[in-house]
């Protein structure tokens, strides 16, 4: 059975080499409006953070295994924390595949060490704060000041959340990336309340 890694990110083509830090044109104005990129291309190369602070690549994490990336939009998102439980019921099955699950979301290292302590996170999760590997695939986007107001009416803060002033997120995806680093399957919604169920990702695990 052919090995595989599951990136996951409790979560599109543009010109994937041309990512950079603070390159706000691969930002979204609206969820609806990111073009995620599709299944069919190579894992695009992207800078993330581990608790630690330490930057590796996504190609780094995956070298030489299939992965499953998760993007999601941080660890103050209820939905997000709800669908993180399913994939930590389905990790060890996921695992007996030969699959590894990372997990990235535009929150700080700090936020993200807290995140993975107080849920049990078994599976690594990264930082994107800097919104890197969210614009290499597509699925940035601008939170309206209205959404942002709001959220901080129920105590959430991106900015604390991210340690960034971007206020933009990922619209949440799952990828599964097979070991010569090419992306064989690819699920997006711009409606943060869908997630797909962990059965389909195991169902798509070579």
């Amino acid at each position: 059975m052919v090995r595989t890694a599951i990136l996951v990110s409790f979560a599109a083509t543009l010109v994937l080499s041309s990512v950079t830090k603070g390159d706000e044109s691969s930002i979204a104005k609206t969820a609806q409006e990111t073009k995620p990129i599709e299944k069919g291309v190579q894992l695009p190369v992207a800078v993330v953070r581990d608790s630690q602070g330490k930057e590796t690549t996504l190609k780094e994490l995956s070298a030489g295994k299939a992965t499953v990336l998760v993007f999601f939009r941080g660890g103050w998102c209820p939905i997000c924390t709800r669908h993180t439980g399913q994939l930590i019921k389905a990790y060890p099955q996921i695992q007996s595949t030969g699959a590894q699950m990372v997990a990235i979301s535009p929150d700080s290292p700090e936020s993200t060490t807290s995140n993975q302590s107080k849920n049990s996170i078994p599976f690594p999760v990264f930082s994107d704060s800097d919104l890197n590997a969210a614009k290499a695939f597509g699925l940035a986007f601008q939170v309206d000041n209205g959404t942002v107001n709001k959220y901080k009416q129920f105590g959430i803060d991106l900015e604390s959340a991210s340690g960034r002033d971007h206020h933009a997120l990922p619209i949440p995806a799952v990828y599964i990336v097979d070991a010569s680093g090419n992306i064989v399957f690819a699920h997006s919604d711009p409606d943060y309340k869908n997630r797909l169920d962990p059965a389909s990702i195991i169902e798509q695990l070579p």
